[in-house]
């Protein structure tokens, strides 16, 4: 092999490597800005609102419930506004958890 040939092939092995480098940055930005997105409509409450409008209210209900307790102690609006609040909180939490499962169901990491 001359050399002319040599440094040729070393030339285009090199803008192969070039290209698949970018390739890749390009791929990995991309995945990074999906990640970015998903994860601020996760910490979003407006995204539970809409999505869980129900156990939106009845968290909203609860919380004013329990804060006015404060005002005029009454074990059964104490109870309720509880109640209310852990109810509603543990169906967002269920939600949460099935988004995270979905999200992570959906990230192919063998691309």
């Amino acid at each position: 092999m001359s050399t002319l040939t040599h440094t040729d092939e070393l030339l285009r092995r090199k803008r192969e490597l070039h290209l698949r480098i970018g390739r890749s940055r390009r791929r990995i930005g991309r995945r990074l800005r999906a990640v970015g997105d998903d994860a601020r409509r996760l910490v979003d409450w407006r995204t539970y609102v809409v999505r869980y409008p129900g156990w939106a209210l009845a968290a909203a209900l609860g919380t004013g419930m329990a804060a006015s307790n404060a005002l005029r102690p009454a074990a059964v609006s104490r109870w309720l506004g509880r109640s209310l609040v852990h109810k509603a909180l543990d169906g967002i939490r269920h939600g949460l958890t099935a988004e995270l499962h979905r999200l992570w169901a959906d990230s192919n990491l063998d691309d």
